[in-house]
């Protein structure tokens, strides 16, 4: 219990005085200072708010949220621009006042609702596919615009330049104080990333400046009156209800550009921060459920007059390497912050000014080291060019216009990565891929020699217009081989395909046709078949469809051998079980050998064996044909093999004796001859000629099905 009292109380004095600080820097230009303490109960509302919410929430039981530096970047300025608006066209101060307490109680209610709903609907993974030089280059940029705006909060000034300038004017212990915030975590953090740093800057910095102040001839009321500390004796950090007939909608409305960029830099900024602390902790994570949370903290936060925030991985880390053993640690710091915020505010009035501008330039350089400057040597060179685009665009042209360079850049990455991953996972001919159909030694020799006719492509990911491409050239380089009379394409691992796809199809289509090339399809998954359904793609009499590429190859297969003029009808096929033994077994030991069988019958549908049956014969299929089928998890089943006449099946068993590991179903009118165990070891013992003739014939088999295996997997590779 008491390492959870102290690691709550230090996450509350580190949450409570980033609130200050950030609502300093919102407020902070000369429109907005006027109304300081209004705006910093906006922020310590929303402090106590989402401590409070991600405690009882949150994947991680030590997890802490609030204002966090990314989305208060923005805030100040829509925050900014919307004061200075209003002042330009004559608005009163209550005006300006309850505009901005709508906007920014506003956008945390808008991105709330994003945030939510992103999670609400599972769709959190897809933010990681977001490039990593599109978030270091957002996050680099609002770190830059933290980085001025605590030079603003330090100074006073509205511009950047007019802050520098500004710096001379200051009292030393102003410049010393900041200084010393901004810069000694920067220094100890690498070194030494221990929990109690911020906390110990925060007093420290708080006492280097009331006695440095104090040793030049200040007071604490000369402090107060000079704006170096604020003036929080009266009013407290409760919800308050604005004049609405006061707030100047048609100012506030233009924002919502704003606003979706805000949006996905918090979705951004918790995806990283949930992914740091999953690593640096080994808490696992569910995403979807931190946008939830996060995105339920920020509507309460919108309803009750806070602002932006989200999960910090840095006060949660504090709060984890405190001694935090339960979500009471999360919970005891949003009760600190509810009381000083609201019995206890005069307190936080102790804390300088150059405190909170030193911490707001201490997470933008942090922001900028991170993003700028140590993802030069992590990045390839063009990558990070990227970066330093965002982050020039941000600096001279605005957030809106590096994001939307942003939005473009990771547009070409996603097409590029996608490109290079390539979409034709294998390339196929029947003459080295064989369907699951067992086949006469005869008609595999024939398919071997003229399968390269017969040519297949397994596409795989999401096709639009420059995969699709690239599957139409690839086909378009096999036929201008000469000898492929078809084609055929397997869409098993599709995710999807886009219009233009279609178009590259018609294409292709249109390539085969000139080529007298037949054009096959098969595993169309449901949306991929529903996309060409829609675009009147398919169906189509001349493009035959399979639903899976073993049917494919099977047709394929068939088609070979009837144009070679080799039957492959089960029932006119000519090939007998004499004929499958005659090439290894006198006729004299094949009829000794077939009269120690027992003949069985089968109906369509009815099964010789299943799996888990005990094992211990084969059988010779003397007509009609049988399938095998595994199981492949929740209850599917998957065809491994058929067998016709003159095959075999469940050779295995016979030696092994281990249980049937699939299930063999007679596809019509079956039978078969059945070699048990026990007749072969009477074989072994009376014709020993005859079953060591059966030996070398099943291990020939084996051999040979080993061969098209290898075959196969070479094919893979």
């Amino acid at each position: 219990m008491l390492s959870n009292v102290f690691a709550g109380s230090l996450a509350a004095l580190v949450t409570l005085t980033d609130a200050l600080s950030y609502g300093a820097l919102i407020f902070s230009g000369p429109e907005l200072a006027p109304h300081l303490a209004a705006g910093l109960r906006t922020t310590l509302i929303a402090a106590w708010v989402l401590v409070l919410v991600s405690a009882l929430g949150s994947s991680f039981r030590f997890g802490i949220a609030g204002p966090n530096s990314n989305a208060v970047a923005i805030l100040a300025l829509m925050a900014g621009g919307v004061g200075a608006q209003l002042v330009r066209d004559g608005a009163s101060g209550a005006e300006v006042l309850s505009t901005v307490l709508v906007l920014l109680a506003g956008s945390a209610l808008g991105v709330g609702l994003i945030v939510f709903v992103i999670g609400a609907m599972r769709y959190g993974h897809l933010v990681r596919f977001i490039p990593y030089p599109l978030a270091a280059g957002f996050l680099g940029g609002t770190g830059f615009l933290i980085l001025t705006g605590g030079l603003r909060v330090l100074t006073g000034q509205a511009s950047g330049l007019a802050s520098l300038a500004a710096l001379k004017d200051l009292p030393q212990s102003s410049i010393l104080t900041a200084a010393l915030v901004s810069t000694v975590p920067i220094l100890l953090r690498r070194y030494e990333r221990h929990h109690i740093v911020m906390p110990a800057v925060i007093v420290a910095g708080t006492g280097v400046f009331h006695l440095a102040f104090w040793r030049t001839g200040g007071s604490f009321e000369s402090a107060r009156a000079g704006g170096l500390v604020f003036d929080l004796t009266s009013g407290r950090a409760i919800p308050s209800i604005p004049v609405f007939t006061d707030v100047k909608w048609e100012a506030i409305l233009p924002e919502w550009q704003h606003l979706l960029a805000m949006a996905l830099v918090v979705v951004i900024a918790i995806l990283l921060n949930a992914t740091g602390l999953e690593l640096a902790t080994q808490h696992d994570v569910d995403f979807d459920r931190e946008l939830r949370i996060n995105g339920i903290g920020n509507v309460v936060s919108g309803v009750l007059g806070g602002t932006v925030g989200y999960l910090s991985i840095a006060r949660s880390l504090l709060n984890y390497k405190a001694g935090a053993l339960s979500r009471m640690a999360g919970i005891f710091s949003a009760l600190v912050c509810v009381a000083v915020s609201i019995f206890l505010l005069p307190l936080l009035g102790l804390v300088p000014r150059p405190v909170l501008a030193g911490l707001l330039i201490f997470s933008g350089l942090s922001l900028l080291v991170e993003c700028v400057y140590e993802t030069f040597f992590r990045l390839p060179l063009l990558e990070y060019g990227v970066i330093v685009a965002i982050l020039g665009l941000i600096i001279f042209q605005g957030l809106l216009t590096g994001v939307a360079f942003g939005l473009v850049a990771a547009s070409v990455f996603f097409v590029y990565s996608y490109s290079k991953a390539g979409c034709v996972k294998h390339t196929f001919a029947v003459g080295t891929h064989f369907s699951n159909k067992d086949r006469a030694l005869p008609e595999v020799a024939l398919l071997r020699q003229r399968g390269v006719a017969a040519r297949a492509l397994v596409l795989q990911g999401y096709l639009f217009f420059g995969t699709a491409s690239v599957v139409v050239e690839t086909c378009r380089k096999i036929l201008s081989g000469g000898g492929v009379k078809y084609l055929l394409l397997d869409f098993r691992m599709v995710q999807g395909l886009d219009s233009s796809a279609v178009w590259s199809f018609r294409k292709l289509e249109q390539i085969c046709e000139r080529f007298e090339t037949r054009l096959l399809f098969s595993g169309l998954p449901d949306p991929v078949q529903k996309s060409l359904q829609v675009a009147q793609f398919l169906p189509r009499p001349s493009l035959e469809t399979f639903p899976d590429l073993d049917h494919g190859f099977e047709w394929l297969e068939d088609r070979l051998l009837a144009e070679n003029r080799l039957s492959v009808s089960p029932d006119s096929d000519r090939r007998t079980v004499e004929e499958l033994l005659a090439a290894h077994l006198t006729p004299e030991q094949s009829r000794i050998l077939l009269q120690s069988c027992e003949i069985q019958e089968f109906g369509p549908g009815e099964p010789l064996f299943r799996r888990g049956d005990p094992g211990g014969a084969l059988y010779f299929v003397e007509r009609g044909s049988l399938s095998v089928f595994i199981h492949v998890g929740d209850g599917h089943l998957k065809r491994l093999r058929t067998c016709t006449r003159g095959t075999v099946v469940g050779e295995m068993a016979i030696y092994t004796r281990q249980p049937r590991s699939a299930d063999v179903v007679s596809d019509g009118a079956s039978r078969v001859r059945k070699l048990t165990t026990e007749s072969l070891s009477r074989l072994e013992a009376e014709h020993p000629d005859v079953a060591h003739s059966f030996h070398r014939f099943v291990v020939k088999l084996l051999s040979a099905r080993l061969v098209s295996a290898n075959d196969e997997i070479r094919s893979l590779l």
